[in-house]
């Protein structure tokens, strides 16, 4: 968790896989289960980063 060297396609791969590991645990364990924050909170950095991608490919544009 802190790789500024990421590529775009591996952010995509972990931000999907992170999405269904949220999904399951929040039907397993409900929306505010901490489990559940705890993951969406970990997607949510990684959504950070995709976006920081996004803003600096524009940026050079």
């Amino acid at each position: 968790m802190g790789n500024k060297h990421v590529t775009q396609e591996v952010l995509l791969e972990e931000i999907e896989r992170i999405r269904e590991i949220m999904i399951y645990t929040a039907l397993k364990e409900g929306l505010v289960s901490d489990n559940t924050i705890k993951v969406s909170q970990e997607l949510d950095m990684k959504l950070n980063e995709l976006e920081e991608i996004h803003l600096k490919k524009a940026l050079t544009i």
